[in-house]
């Protein structure tokens, strides 16, 4: 990522080549970079950590314009600018589209992902650019900086993706900003007497919630609680019981981190390390920077503090890690400091580009279409092929399903499918939904089932989870297929709102249980996700040879 870059061929140069795809089955394969056929007046990047105001002074330029989209990495963060921008322009000049949802759609103003933004229009804020580096979700923010048709484009990010806008835009007019409200060190707080407007950090579900617990224990009735696979309405509750004062301290994954705004004072973190799907490792720098930088919000908190938190018996942070962190070390451009160098953009294939008729074309064409595109930006230097495997593993999900319920789909459908923004576990349900487009009723059962929100009755936190993001899928469902299978955006919205009330009564109910974080044998103290201390884990060892 941090290579640095061979000299660029012009931009004509770069949308006229094209390689064959490494594989003869599959013909005219292409390779193409996003292009437009006008370039924008003006491309303005505003980058700066958080709290400097560079989305603030990006949305006042929206609102001045009166026309376009401000596009953003999260349903939430979308959500967010919607509500800000109506309450200060009135609902109908402002619209949201994400996959989920449309509401207000042609509305001279669009909140948005980034997924759904248009390609084209009069003003694009583009918010957390840095995300073109993503390996599943990074073709979005390159193609719409490389094809977007805007008058205006404004790039908003840290100053880590400086190298990135330059070499979409090499003459960008880059604007940086400061923290509004400056980081101070404070060291170790212990975990009795936390003061109002703390946020204190962990780095599993499970842990956040036996910090909770820990911690009501304490402060009864006053812990809010934040995590990722929380519905969004659940994390609204959670975010106004902290800002309205009902809850005084907040335990938090790094959900913290991308998006959830909090007018935090303090910032303590529970833990330096975290499980990253491979391995246990500690924070990089840049991880540290991004969730500390929530403490002190500009406009509630003169400056914010950060520290780490003692007197929890399974947490042990080192104080060393946070402290460095808080100051950026890596030379980024012009004298300019960072925790890394952004500077790649991705990218993954329109249907167009794979030349495919068929759905059994679609598999070897992906992988062809990877092979020849590593080959071609091999040249370009800064873009790179986003990772095919979620596609993958969509394609395989409708694939298998139609096979054993002896359907057929065509290929634009199987595509659109492989668009959803469905993750691994619901993966069964998108074969559920493919069968039924494809007209196969006896999915239909199963799928009002699953729509039912009566089904949450004695639901467990985890089963709450799961229908919270079913609720999500089928809304993107009905999106697609409207009335398909007797699914509605009506029905699933029902679905989502009941699971989040339910997670929400759940939750309470975990962190008021007294034997959270306690030996089931014994009752003395131990780490939330295990049920038994180690004296009773080895003695039980003992006893079972």
């Amino acid at each position: 990522m941090s290579q640095r870059r061979q000299k660029r061929p012009s931009r004509s140069e770069r949308h006229r080549r094209q390689l064959p795809p490494p594989r003869k089955s599959i013909s005219d394969l292409t390779v193409r970079l996003p292009e437009r056929t006008t370039e924008p007046q003006t491309v303005v990047a505003h980058l700066g950590p958080t709290n400097s105001g560079k989305t603030h002074d990006a949305l006042r330029f929206l609102v001045e314009n009166g026309r376009g989209v401000y596009a953003a990495p999260l349903r939430m963060l979308a959500q967010e600018a919607h509500r800000r921008l109506a309450a200060e322009i009135g609902e109908e000049g402002v619209g949201l589209v994400t996959g989920e949802e449309r509401v207000n759609p042609d509305a001279p103003i669009i909140c948005c992902t980034a997924e759904m933004a248009p390609m084209r229009g009069e003003t694009l804020v583009l918010d957390e650019v840095q995300w073109a580096e993503d390996e599943e979700r990074g073709s979005a923010w390159t193609r719409l900086m490389l094809g977007g048709e805007y008058r205006h484009i404004l790039l908003l990010g840290a100053v880590e993706a400086l190298p990135l806008v330059r070499n979409a835009f090499p003459e960008v007019d880059v604007r940086f900003f400061e923290r509004k409200a400056p980081l101070d060190w404070i060291g170790k707080r212990g975990i009795v007497g936390l003061g109002p407007g703390t946020v204190v950090v962990a780095f599993s579900r499970r842990a956040v919630i036996g910090l909770a617990g820990e911690l009501n224990q304490l402060q009864p009735g006053k812990i809010a609680v934040l995590y990722g696979a929380m519905p969004l309405a659940s994390r609204r509750e959670e975010i106004d019981r902290f800002i309205s004062g009902a809850a005084a301290v907040c335990t938090a994954t790094d959900v913290l981190g991308h998006g959830v705004n909090l007018p935090c004072e303090t910032l303590l973190f529970a833990e330096t390390n975290k499980f990253d799907g491979h391995e246990r490792r500690d924070l990089e720098p840049w991880e540290i920077a991004q969730i500390a930088g929530r403490a002190g919000r500009f406009g509630f908190h003169e400056r914010g503090h950060v520290g780490v938190l003692t007197g929890v018996q399974w947490a042990r942070p080192d104080p060393q890690l946070v402290q460095d962190a808080l100051t950026p070390h890596v030379e980024i451009e012009e004298g300019h400091l960072g925790y890394r160098i952004v500077d790649t953009g991705r990218l993954r294939p329109q249907l167009a580009d794979l030349n495919v008729t068929r759905v059994d074309e679609l598999e070897p064409a992906l992988h062809a279409w990877r092979q020849a595109a590593l080959r071609y930006w091999s040249v370009e230097g800064w873009l790179t092929v986003e990772s095919i495997q979620p596609l993958l593993a969509r394609l395989d999900a409708v694939r298998d399903a139609l096979h054993h319920a002896r359907r057929r789909l065509e290929l634009p459908d199987v595509w659109k499918l492989m668009q959803a923004p469905i993750d691994e576990d619901g993966l069964e349900l998108l074969g559920m939904l493919a069968c039924a487009v494809a007209g196969d009723t006896p999915q239909r059962t199963v799928i009002q089932w699953i729509l039912d929100p009566e089904r949450l009755r004695g639901a467990s936190l985890t089963e709450a989870e799961q229908a919270a993001r079913e609720a999500s899928n089928l809304r993107w469902f009905a999106l697609q297929y409207p009335g398909v299978a007797g699914v509605t955006i009506e029905k699933a919205a029902a679905l989502e709102e009941a699971a989040a009330a339910r997670v929400v009564h759940q939750l309470r109910a975990e962190i008021d249980d007294p034997t959270i974080g306690r030996c089931q044998v014994c009752g003395s103290k131990t780490a939330p996700w295990a049920k038994l201390c180690d004296r009773c884990f080895m003695a039980r060892g003992y006893r079972a040879r």
